[in-house]
């Protein structure tokens, strides 16, 4: 395909060098991809989760990464910081939180606290820049069909932007069935216009 691109990820790359930060937030190991402005229910049940929950509540938020299934202490170098926008409790007394990507981090200086909860220091990382793009008519006719389709969507997102290429492109990109290893290619700030022919060919098989 053309325009692909490169194969360096966010997860294989060499880390750069961090701006120190004393702000440390608690990481949460998922295997699930959200980008900025995306939105996700979590069903949060540990102890360790639920006090992470509460502080993140007053305001800090906390980080999603993915972790190697194979070594619970191998984390992804990188990470999204979001915010909590609602909170519910399910049928089974559970507790749900919708969170919302803030932007994306790089983590450093990882460890476990005494409760085993996973805490990093943090720089953010640029994603894909403000430009304008055209998308075909294709992509914003498929989403709003899965909002249609999915009740669970429409709830988490009550003011879609089915105006800007970008939130329709990461909203695609979260949502549809594709190996976690190749979304993470188009986390790359410059990794936008081959987001594009690569979502057409899924959507519409050319």
């Amino acid at each position: 395909m053309p325009n692909s691109p490169r194969k360096t990820t966010r997860t294989d790359a060499e880390p750069e060098t961090p701006v120190e930060s004393s702000l440390e937030l608690a990481v949460f190991p998922l295997p699930i991809f959200l980008l900025p402005g995306g939105r996700q229910r979590l069903r949060i049940f540990e102890p360790k989760y639920l006090a992470m929950v509460a502080h993140a509540a007053q305001g800090d938020g906390f980080i999603i990464a993915t972790q190697d299934n194979s070594n619970s202490d191998h984390l992804s170098s990188w990470g999204t910081k979001v915010t909590i926008v609602d909170f519910n409790m399910s049928d089974d007394q559970i507790l749900e939180i919708d969170v919302e990507g803030e932007k994306l981090v790089q983590l450093h200086g990882s460890f476990r606290d005494d409760d085993d909860l996973i805490k990093s220091k943090f720089r953010s990382l640029p994603h894909w820049p403000a430009h304008e793009y055209k998308v075909p008519n294709v992509f914003t006719a498929f989403l709003v069909q899965l909002f249609r389709d999915h009740d669970s969507i429409r709830t988490l997102y009550p003011t879609p932007d089915f105006e800007s290429p970008q939130w329709i492109c990461a909203r695609l990109l979260e949502m549809m069935p594709i190996p976690l290893e190749k979304k993470t290619e188009f986390t790359e700030p410059a990794s936008f216009p081959s987001l594009v022919p690569f979502l057409n060919q899924i959507i519409t098989g050319q």
